[in-house]
């Protein structure tokens, strides 16, 4: 007999309830498995060569997946925009390049855009030569490719404090970093010879610099940067004017290749040929033997100098023989 108050019909009703719950914990299963065996299938197990795929910038998980199809990367039947979302990647896919392969299988393509695996980019090599003013070695960085190179020009407070060499930068590297890199290098090539070196000159590091980048600009003649060195020290212990030409260029805005006489009035504590003493800082970045001729000035009677047309100086002790100097430089 039949439990109380339960008929045929309610027996039949909860037998379906059961095949019910049966069939769809069955499709959940079958589901779960499709979704697990989906993880783990690739394009072409068997093709290993690495594909670079680039995911812009805002890219959302259906663009992304639209990419590695186009790219050969995923199956078109893949579960990758359920897959992401399981994994929490669908607003926090990395911009960048990747390096994907056909072989690898949808696991390990989602793996790699969680943990943002992106290839670093190609690092920019520069060469800044000795002399180079902080104006120029932005010039440099733009020719490379560097994006942020102004904000590297803006930094003349540091002008002869980045050393001049060749360096590698990654070009979204910050310029914190360029900065840090370069005084980093003057660190180890500059302060070691300061320190040996700075109980025999009666100037601080900061004027030998500002010295050392003038020489460095005059000298076109490696062995004539002791000689220069030794004119512009002649003058300051007589309280001369420097005159130098290449602070009167870092003072024009638009400075030319020859100083002209106009020029020389030109308003700024650069200018050498109105201001006594040294300027207030470098006019660039020198090199480690104009440092050295700053420190270390060759024994002259020497207080002019004319350049030749090799590059070279004629010196002179007077400003007699320095204007006839001038004029059989400037005679055909």
């Amino acid at each position: 007999p039949l439990p109380l108050g339960e008929g045929i019909i309610g027996v039949r009703a909860k037998d379906m309830n059961n095949y019910g719950i049966k069939i769809g914990l069955t499709l959940i299963l079958v589901s779960l498995l499709i979704f697990i065996a989906a993880l783990f299938q690739s394009v072409n197990i068997f093709d290993k060569t690495e594909k670079i795929v680039i995911i812009p910038a805002g890219a959302s998980t259906s663009q992304v997946e639209s990419i590695l199809e186009v790219e050969g990367i995923l199956r078109p039947d893949s579960s990758f925009t359920v897959a992401a979302k399981v994994l929490g990647l669908s607003k926090n896919i990395q911009a960048g390049s990747y390096k994907f392969s056909p072989s690898q299988n949808l696991i390990k393509v989602l793996l790699k855009l969680k943990r943002g695996e992106v290839i670093p980019p190609d690092q920019i090599k520069v060469t800044f030569p000795e002399g180079t003013s902080i104006y120029k070695m932005g010039e440099v960085l733009k020719g490379a490719g560097y994006a942020d190179y102004k904000k590297l020009q803006a930094l003349t407070s540091l002008e002869g404090y980045l050393y001049p060499d060749t360096y590698n930068f990654y070009p979204e590297a910050k310029v914190d970093v360029l900065v840090d890199t370069m005084v980093n290098r003057f660190d180890q090539i500059v302060m070691p010879v300061w320190d040996k070196t700075k109980k025999d000159t009666k100037y601080n590091l900061h004027e030998i610099l500002t010295l050392a980048s003038i020489i460095e600009k005059e000298a076109q003649k490696p062995e004539e940067r002791t000689i220069i060195s030794s004119v512009y020290h002649n003058r300051l212990n007589k309280r001369m004017y420097l005159a130098a030409c290449p602070t009167i260029k870092y003072a024009l805005e638009r400075p030319t290749k020859k100083v002209y006489l106009d020029q020389l009035e030109v308003d700024s504590p650069y200018n050498t040929y109105k201001n006594f003493g040294l300027p207030p800082g470098p006019i660039c970045n020198p090199g480690i033997e104009s440092i050295k001729a700053a420190i270390y000035p060759a024994k002259t009677n020497f207080y002019f100098f004319v350049a030749k047309p090799d590059g070279s100086h004629e010196f002179s002790k007077t400003y007699e023989g320095h204007q006839r100097a001038k004029k059989k430089q400037s005679s055909p």
